[in-house]
């Protein structure tokens, strides 16, 4: 089975092609969000490189989120065309969760991290086999870290929120629960890992109500208030 997975929720634009659960390649832009004009030539030209067409593609995945709200909603508009002109299967992935899979731990905590602005973050916790220990949520650093403090286990905090946080998440929980801190870039690669997971579960999405997830309204439903 052959997946074409896409990440479209930050300013990185990263297009994968995995047969099951084994990587064939990968195309990842930095571009500021510029994804709309990019997404189909890079699908276009990943496939030609590894002589494959668009019929050959057997499930599509893309991430849902939280990130940026209008690159999400080209991500999925983008594969939900895909996927309705040739009858295959979709599958969306949370970002947080593609983010928490760049991490490989065993007796520790995962807690993935993405910058909202304002020293607001999107997050959750996992425990080491993904399953969620505080669901996904949009909440400030310090409401987080106030979570953080309560808990038991050793943390590792991933993402460019554990990044622009670093200090006051070690300054603030104690030093025994930190883990480790590093920076990771969201990556197609792992989108197409957990929808091989998912899939192999019989869960694929529906075409019709797969939707973003945004956690919070956005700047203009915030204005309409």
């Amino acid at each position: 089975m052959k997946i074409l997975a896409i990440d479209t929720s930050s300013d990185v634009l990263s297009i994968c092609i995995n047969e099951d659960d084994k990587f064939l390649g990968e195309y990842t832009i930095k571009n500021n969000l510029t994804h709309s004009p990019k997404i189909i030539p890079m699908i276009d030209e990943l496939l030609k490189e590894l002589n494959l067409s668009i019929k050959d593609i057997n499930l599509v995945s893309s991430s849902i989120g939280p990130g940026s709200f209008t690159g999400l909603r080209i991500g999925l508009a983008t594969l939900k065309g895909i996927a309705q002109a040739n009858n295959i299967d979709i599958i969306g992935i949370p970002t947080l969760l593609s983010l928490a899979k760049n991490v490989n731990v065993k007796d520790c905590l995962i807690c993935p991290i993405i910058d909202a602005k304002n020293d607001n973050v999107y997050t959750c916790i996992f425990d080491s086999n993904f399953n969620i220990i505080e669901d996904y949520t949009a909440i400030t650093i310090q409401e987080l870290i106030n979570i953080c403090k309560k808990l038991k286990k050793s943390i590792y905090f991933i993402g460019n929120g554990a990044i622009i946080h670093k200090d006051r998440i070690i300054e603030n929980v104690n030093k025994k629960y930190i883990y480790n801190i590093e920076d990771a870039i969201l990556s197609a690669k792992n989108i197409a890992k957990c929808a091989y997971e998912k899939y192999m579960t019989n869960a694929v999405d529906s075409i019709y109500s797969l939707s973003p997830m945004y956690l919070k309204p956005s700047s203009a439903e915030r204005l309409k208030k």
